[in-house]
């Protein structure tokens, strides 16, 4: 059992969501802590290098920064007396140091200093943990692109079959997509990721003219950008590091979706992974559900919400403001465990995919040739016009739906088209391969050709 659990106030703790890497590695108590004692140590480092606190007592809060090394019991205690987390670990920190070394730490800074600075450290191992996933994730996506480059199968729009496109260019939308999440993730890092080292109400009125090297050192030993001014009520990074998040969910989402639908009985062309031993239903032993596409759809719904509390966030007021900063645990944990597991499961589904070509071929021919009406017209245009032959094709074209015809029969009777037309001509107008357009080239600039 992990140290510190339970106690309120530390950690930013949610549901787990399938998140094996965040919710309790990077975000439970016992990382909290440590990584508050990190940033408490590494100010006192910089502070004696400026000579602000003795050495010695530098050398001691380093070598006790170990959260192993504290009194849990000693914790609980004085957080149960002062209700304030960064208190009581200041208090059991300064315990188990020798002499007077203990005084030396927090020495010159504030609670939200170091809450959000442990926070922003914490929050970049998220945020880099996400970006590795997503970019195993765009790397299995083209492989798969260039896999089904040339099969073809029926584009739909809404929800309707359209024109043939490949398997490959739909896949490739996918990466297309992807790669611009992986670009915001690296784009907005260093604008996101700064501490914080500004004193009670920003001003560093408790350090004078040693308070800006203070803070620059502090951040350089972190690895943290350096903000300009005190940011306690100013949380658009928050914002931004939830957006960046939520977008990548939403992509993941769209992703599985397309899965899901594929997978329906009366469609069957992709579906996640089987293998025996695994059950859909417990009283229908026939049935597959996308279960895991199921998951990834749900994460990314639930992303959504959590940008009204990033946003509320915002409306801070004056220099420090509990009631929005108090959102930020929840929200912050709960969009990080999500994307954590939306992409598990993403990467999961990706790997295991199942493509079924017989299905794909059977919907290709499954309107009987209706979806070749538009290549037809363009043909035809050449003898009737543009609006003529729209209109031609549109009559035959809804006389076989609305009776239940063969489309290429009223075609071949219908003295208009049967007079432009030979049979040859629609073998050819409707083989679904001559009718992908430039669906392979596509494939080709977007996830390359190996």
């Amino acid at each position: 059992m992990a140290r510190f659990q339970g106690i309120g106030g530390i950690g930013l703790e949610c549901g787990n969501f399938k998140s094996t890497d965040v919710v309790g590695h990077l975000f439970g108590a016992e990382n909290t802590i440590r990584t508050q004692m990190i940033v408490e140590a590494a100010l006192a480092r910089v502070q004696a290098r400026l000579g602000i606190i003795p050495q010695a007592a530098c050398d001691e809060i380093n070598k006790k920064c170990d959260v192993d090394l504290l009194d849990e019991e000693e914790f609980r205690r004085q957080y149960a007396i002062t209700n304030h987390p960064l208190v009581a670990l200041i208090r059991a920190y300064a315990q188990i140091c020798d002499g007077d070394a203990g005084e030396y730490i927090h020495y010159g800074t504030t609670t939200q200093d170091i809450i959000d600075t442990a926070n922003m450290l914490q929050l970049k191992q998220a945020y880099e943990l996400a970006q590795e996933k997503a970019g195993k994730l765009r790397e299995r996506i083209g492989a798969l692109a260039r896999q089904y480059r040339d099969t073809v199968m029926m584009g739909r729009t809404n929800d309707q079959q359209a024109l043939p496109i490949t398997l490959g260019f739909k896949m490739a939308t996918w990466a297309d997509e992807l790669d611009r999440s992986i670009a915001r993730l690296a784009e907005d890092k260093d604008r996101i990721f700064v501490g914080s080292f500004f004193g009670a109400a920003g001003t560093l009125a408790s350090l004078e003219d040693k308070g800006l090297q203070i803070q620059q050192g502090l951040m350089k030993e972190l690895g943290l950008g350096d903000s300009r001014i005190m940011w306690f009520t100013s949380r658009d990074r928050l914002a931004e590091l939830t957006a960046d998040l939520s977008i990548l969910c939403g992509t993941l989402g769209r992703i599985a979706n397309e899965v899901y639908n594929g997978q329906r009985s009366e469609v069957n062309e992709l579906s996640e992974g089987f293998k025996p031993g695994k059950v859909g239903s417990s009283t229908m032993p026939h049935k597959r559900n996308p279960f895991i596409p199921g998951e990834v759809i749900a994460y990314a719904r639930l992303a959504r919400s959590v940008m009204v509390d990033a946003l509320g966030c915002m409306e801070g007021t004056n220099e420090r403001d509990v009631r929005t900063i108090g959102m930020e645990k929840e929200f912050l944990a709960r969009i990080c465990c999500l994307t954590d597991a939306a992409l598990d499961r993403c990467i999961l589904l990706m790997e295991d995919l199942e493509v079924h070509e017989s299905g794909i071929k059977r919907n290709l021919d499954l309107l009987g040739g209706l979806v070749y009406a538009e290549a037809l017209m363009m043909r035809l245009s050449k003898d009737y016009g543009r609006l003529e032959s729209h209109e031609i094709i549109y009559e035959l074209a809804q006389k076989a739906i609305s009776e239940n015809r063969s489309f290429r029969q009223l075609l071949l009777e219908d003295e208009r088209t049967a007079s432009k037309l030979t049979e040859a001509d629609l073998d050819q107008i409707m083989d679904p391969a001559h009718y992908t357009g430039l669906s392979t080239y596509f494939v080709d600039a977007i996830v390359g050709k190996e």
